[in-house]
């Protein structure tokens, strides 16, 4: 029994270090957003003909970096190439037009046929937000649920260790993805979800077993 309480106590103190070091990260450092909600620059090229988004592709990667450069089709059209980049200076912007006139023996214009946008960083809150309703909602139904299904067990553990377990999960799982830089995009907010849920499950096994 010594040995359960010495290991749930060095557990307790691993859990605390790694949320507060996360806090500090976050605070010094913030997330490492992937490249789609970080603060990045796209550029448009209006194409005045057919072209193959994968030549634009292999343009863009060998300008700009493969690791830090996404291309898609701009519109529903085909009729636009979008580079998404951390960064296109202007040398790399003349760099993939000459490169584009050149495949396709074209003259792209770059005052009437290029638009550079700069793209604003995502919030992490931004991908998150459109599940806090159901979250709060569900937790509200458990919680109630917990209440009618384990009264006798007492107040404390009904509602207070059911939400600070949720609490804490969710605040270890914010730090570990701030301290191991893994970057923020849609599966950040998926998992989450998950995690939510597992925690939820948790309490439910545990209170049935006591």
């Amino acid at each position: 029994m010594k040995n359960i309480n010495n290991i749930m106590k060095i557990i307790i103190i691993v859990v605390a270090i790694v949320i507060i070091a996360g806090i500090v990260m976050i605070c010094v450092k913030g997330f490492n957003y992937d490249l789609l909600h970080s603060k990045t620059q796209r550029m448009n090229i209006y194409m005045t003909q057919d072209f193959d988004i994968n030549d634009i592709e292999e343009i863009a990667n060998e300008v700009l970096g493969k690791n830090n450069t996404k291309v898609q089709l701009g519109n529903a059209f085909g009729t636009v190439a979008s580079i998404v980049s951390k960064e296109i200076t202007e040398e790399q912007e003349d760099s993939i037009i000459e490169k584009v006139n050149e495949k396709y023996q074209i003259e792209i214009n770059k005052e009437s046929d290029v638009v550079l946008t700069q793209i604003p960083q995502s919030n992490a809150w931004d991908l998150i937000v459109k599940y806090i309703s159901p979250i709060i909602i569900t937790t509200i139904i458990v919680l109630a649920y917990f209440i009618i299904r384990f009264r006798r067990k007492g107040i404390i553990k009904c509602l207070l260790i059911p939400v600070l377990s949720i609490i804490i999960v969710g605040a270890l799982y914010i730090s570990i993805i701030a301290l191991t830089r893994i970057p923020i995009n849609e599966l950040f907010a998926i998992c989450g979800v998950l995690i939510y849920f597992l925690t939820i499950i948790w309490n439910t096994i545990i209170l049935n077993k006591e």
